[in-house]
């Protein structure tokens, strides 16, 4: 029941930081490009996501300020668990 509880909390929270209002309220340092607030890197889970968009949409140099964001806050984040493709 707690770990319900706790997710639903969560959700609540991303809600408001999703408003205008609460995106200009959270912290410079949760976004990979701080001064233009994009690539929300605060969690795991978003900053799996910024590299992702990035890739899709960011420039060259967009692209390599957010590989270094997330990776100086989540060094496991883009270190492939895997050997090299085709190994055997």
């Amino acid at each position: 029941m707690a770990g319900k509880r706790a997710s639903s909390l969560s959700k609540k929270t991303n809600a408001r930081r999703n408003t205008k209002a609460g995106r200009k309220a959270m912290s410079p340092s949760s976004f990979a490009l701080p001064r233009q607030k994009k690539y929300r890197v605060d969690d795991a889970a978003h900053a799996r996501n910024a590299l992702a968009r990035v890739q899709q949409h960011g420039t060259s140099g967009e692209k390599a300020a957010v590989k270094k964001a997330v990776a100086r806050k989540f060094p496991s984040i883009g270190k492939s668990r895997r050997g090299k493709k085709g190994g055997k």
